[in-house]
């Protein structure tokens, strides 16, 4: 239809449709979506099944599917639900008894334990680039940073899980060995050398989910952090190793964003306890305080903290709006669906996780046109890419009904902007124009009537 159409008219439509269509046939760049990657080989060449999370979340499926693309393993891809959001299929339990994400086939036999598995495909595949030590100093080195990694994971849960901040000067402690041993070397990685090792896949997926849970439930800010003199960045290296990896598309197509973080880590991990100056983190990487308002600023000149402290999304920024249009509108029916969850009927069976509910029912009748037509003006405002939208057909689409039809149509826009994920559905930038053009709709559903 005229919204498909104006969608690949832009520049961002076209490379996002271009790349889809790559990505049928194993091509592309690093994506969220793709099944398939097979780096220019022949898929005969594919002795890889990659079972990961759905969510493109959990961070053990993070390092595994980041090592694939490094080395440029040829694999697949099978989505699993974790468990906290759903249902495993059954031939999939038949595999793997436990569920344990993520698994792998390599030569048809299955494998879990993400660093068993990271272990593994070195051995498997040795000519590809190496990302695990041969010689013996460096290998001692490697396994002390492993171990300094479960030790900082290990005060990352104390600290979050539990009352109090009592944890955090052992915290903090733990990150100051990691820095020293990030300037040890020359170069941003923890062995040196010109690419990330296991060692560095190992720690990224989880210092990338404690840079966003501690300010959140803490007050404490790892990202973006000076010195108490100002003099500087308090952890200058590990910004470095951060802004390496954020210059590597692979990195980019599995980084989530803060509040995706702080949603899917207590279904994994346990509820973060609060303490500390945490409320005006937290409301900010919740949308609130105008974090999902328009106009939105550029996230470089952005004053707002989920910004500000949520660096490496610049460079995705240029056609962001364009980017959320196309998603929507590709995916026009399914979120429609989605979406009428929010007027409808919980499901009968739940999970941990509070924001899943795949057995939901969405609501049906006239309501299923209003919600349409919200996410059609939507989709047209992100095209229109202005700062603020024209809504002036918007209230005779969707407000014509009584204030309790325009309260269930707003409920079903909550609905669906508290559940926009980072990276499943889209980038970050566009997640944030996804969201704040979503609220635009929302108060103006709920404004008085004039």
């Amino acid at each position: 239809d005229e919204l498909r159409a104006r969608a690949l008219s832009t520049p961002t439509g076209a490379r996002l449709s271009a790349e889809d269509d790559a990505r049928l046939a194993g091509g592309g760049p690093p994506h969220r979506a793709a099944k398939l990657r097979l780096f220019g080989r022949p898929e005969s060449d594919v002795r890889v099944t990659l079972y990961r999370d759905h969510a493109a979340w959990c961070p053990y499926c993070q390092k595994v599917w980041l090592q694939l693309e490094l080395k440029q393993v040829p694999y697949r891809v099978e989505l699993i639900n974790m468990r906290s959001y759903g249902d495993k299929p059954a031939d999939f339990l038949r595999k793997v008894p436990g569920g344990l994400l993520p698994a792998i086939e390599l030569d048809g036999e299955l494998h879990t334990e993400s660093l068993l598995i990271m272990q593994l495909l070195e051995r498997a595949f040795p000519e590809a680039p190496a990302l695990l030590p041969k010689d013996g100093a460096t290998l001692e080195r490697a396994n002390a940073l492993l171990k300094l990694e479960r030790q900082l994971f290990g005060l990352w849960c104390q600290l979050t899980f539990r009352p109090g901040l009592s944890a955090a000067a052992g915290f903090e402690r733990a990150l100051d060995e990691v820095e020293a041993a990030l300037a040890h070397t020359e170069g941003p990685w923890l062995l040196g050398g010109e690419r990330p090792s296991l060692v560095d896949l190992q720690y990224v997926s989880h210092v990338e989910r404690m840079a966003a849970s501690v300010p959140y439930w803490k007050g404490l800010v790892v990202r973006g952090r000076t010195r108490p003199d100002g003099g500087g960045p308090r952890w200058p290296a590990l910004e470095r190793w951060f802004e390496a990896f954020e210059a590597m598309p692979a990195y980019l197509a599995t980084k989530s964003d803060w509040y995706t973080h702080v949603k899917d880590i207590p279904p994994q991990y346990g509820d973060g306890v609060p303490a500390g100056e945490h409320a005006q983190y937290q409301a900010s990487i919740d949308g609130e305080g105008g974090a999902w308002r328009l106009p939105l600023r550029a996230i470089g000149d952005s004053e707002q903290l989920a910004d500000v402290l949520q660096p490496g999304w610049a460079q995705l920024e240029p056609g962001a709006a364009h980017e959320a249009a196309h998603r929507l509108i590709a995916n026009h029916a399914p979120v429609t669906r989605f979406a009428l969850r929010g007027a409808g009927r919980a499901g009968a069976k739940r999970f941990q996780a509070p924001l899943a509910d795949p057995y939901a029912q969405p609501a049906e009748g006239e309501i299923e046109a209003d919600v349409d037509a919200l996410l059609r003006h939507v989709a047209g405002w992100l095209l229109d890419d202005a700062p603020t939208p024209d809504d002036s057909a918007f209230a005779a689409d969707v407000r014509a009904g009584d204030a309790a039809g325009r309260e269930a149509t707003a409920a079903c826009a909550r609905y669906l902007r508290d559940r926009v994920g980072v990276p499943r559905d889209m980038s970050y930038p566009a997640a944030r124009q996804l969201r704040a053009h979503l609220n635009w709709a929302i108060d103006h559903l709920c404004a008085p009537a004039s």
